[in-house]
């Protein structure tokens, strides 16, 4: 452990939930107590706390373990489906919000004490100096506030990228970077508040909250909502929204719970997608990578092993080879973090046929297009007995998502295989409605030529006031 640390190599290759089942085995011989450990897990974010007090108090001491300004609570996460049709059909009545490209926070207010997490619980306080600002401002004694960081350019009046965004995440500069590219965070969700946790509160009583407390900011911004039980509204809803050059919408339950770290149907996403396209893009984890030939010999990086994280195992199964959808500083910035990363050997959490030069730690999460799931022998996401495994088609990089997102929080392998039915669903409904057409006649051909249609916007446009006004 003394050469680790002098090496600043730190990780032992463990995962938190690999943690949390040898707490449980440790008392009870199973894993019988992981739920009781995970909800804790979920509520205060951190394994030493919960460890000290399971050892020295046991299992109700864990249960008591309580929401707390100061301490991240775990996101939330959305579900995927298809389309409206299967979100109305499943969810009947749903309040509908804008899928912002930015960085997901949560801002804890103690006082004039604010702190600002990423969704992987990192400390962005000092980077993101003006949320800071715009919460300690606020008239509440007590508050943690769940939303999305975005930047915007006052120049062009425009909500940016994510890239310019996830520029903001950096140690030097900051008051510069506050200064060209200022941050709005649009609020859509409070956990608690003077004293008070709500995560127990119906989602529609929570968002009355989000109005109350953030009056009168100019940063802090109320996400804009509508209700519907329409398959027409909420089609209408979110092509207005991929029109302002946004992700989608996201779609909740009005009478559901805060729940802290899960992932289910009380949220889902609805992203845009064309026809050839998977409904959705993907989270992958960098597994490793493959030396470059050519122009990419001098990024030192040609070619990305990427996988998707097995949740029941607790590891993470490659799907895929990446090699396009990068600008030459971003090939240069993943080889500067995965020089960061390197191992001697394969990582004892990741199941791989191939071989790539390098392994990797896995912690780098880009976000994937890709034109289809197909079988394939040679990956393992998915892969049971002599089963072939799932591998993307045609897939490309679309961003680099490393600001915000943890390994563990990347696409399961329960998602992909849910990708794939949802896929050949869609094909076999193509296959029956489809008039014949001239395509060209090579996929990738088709592929470039969907990427290139003006009807995907190339650039996000102002959506402030817009937003607002489709709002009410």
């Amino acid at each position: 452990h003394l050469v680790r640390i002098a090496l600043g190599r730190l990780r032992l290759g463990i995962g938190d939930p690999t943690v949390l089942d040898a707490l449980s085995f440790a008392r009870k011989g199973d894993r019988s107590l992981r739920p009781v450990l995970e909800g804790a897990y979920n509520r205060v974010s951190d394994l030493g706390l919960i460890a000290n007090t399971f050892w020295s108090g046991g299992e109700s001491a864990v249960k008591a373990l309580e929401v707390t300004v100061g301490r991240p609570i775990r996101s939330q996460l959305a579900e995927r489906l298809p389309n409206p049709e299967a979100v109305i059909k499943r969810l009947g009545l749903v309040a509908v919000q804008p899928k912002y490209d930015g960085i997901r926070v949560q801002i804890h207010k103690n006082g004039a004490a604010v702190r600002v997490f990423s969704r992987n619980l990192e400390d962005f306080t000092l980077m993101f100096s003006e949320l800071t600002a715009a919460a300690r401002s606020l008239k509440d004694e007590t508050l943690i506030l769940d939303g999305e960081a975005i930047a915007y350019s006052k120049e062009q009046e425009e909500y940016l990228p994510f890239q310019l965004t996830s520029s903001r995440r950096r140690q030097h500069g900051i008051e510069q970077a506050a200064q060209e590219l200022p941050l709005v965070a649009f609020v859509f969700d409070i956990l608690y508040r003077n004293g008070r946790d709500l995560t127990d509160m119906p989602y529609e009583e929570r968002l009355a909250l989000v109005d109350e407390v953030i009056a009168g900011s100019t940063v802090l911004l109320p996400a804009p909502i509508i209700k519907t039980d329409s398959v027409e509204v909420l089609t209408k809803t979110l092509l207005d929204y991929i029109s302002q050059g946004l992700e989608g919408v996201v779609v909740k339950r009005p009478d559901s719970k805060y729940q802290a770290g899960a992932r289910n149907f009380n949220w889902v996403k609805l992203k845009r997608h064309t026809s050839g396209e998977l409904n959705d893009t993907v989270d992958l984890v960098l597994l490793g990578y493959y030396y470059g030939k050519g122009k990419r010999a001098g990024f030192g990086v040609g070619a990305l092993l990427a996988g998707v994280y097995d949740a029941e195992k607790d590891r993470f199964a490659t799907i895929t080879k990446l090699g396009t959808g990068l600008s030459d500083a971003e090939w240069r910035q993943i080889h500067e973090r995965a020089d960061k990363l390197q191992v001697d050997h394969r990582p004892a959490r990741v199941d791989s046929i191939l071989v790539p030069d390098v392994w990797l730690e896995p912690e780098v999460v880009v976000e994937v297009m890709a034109d289809e799931i197909t079988p394939s022998p040679r990956h393992t996401a998915g892969r049971v007995g002599d089963e072939p495994g799932f591998a993307l088609r045609f897939p490309r990089v679309v961003s680099f998502r490393g600001a915000d997102k943890r390994s563990e929080d990347a696409t399961t392998v329960k998602e992909i295989a849910q990708l794939y039915r949802q896929s050949r669903e869609r094909d076999r409904c193509q296959k029956v409605s489809r008039k014949p057409r001239f395509l060209p006649a090579r996929p990738r051909e088709w592929s470039q030529a969907i990427r290139q249609s003006p009807e995907r916007p190339a650039r996000l446009t102002r959506r402030g006031q817009a937003l607002h006004s489709m709002g009410e």
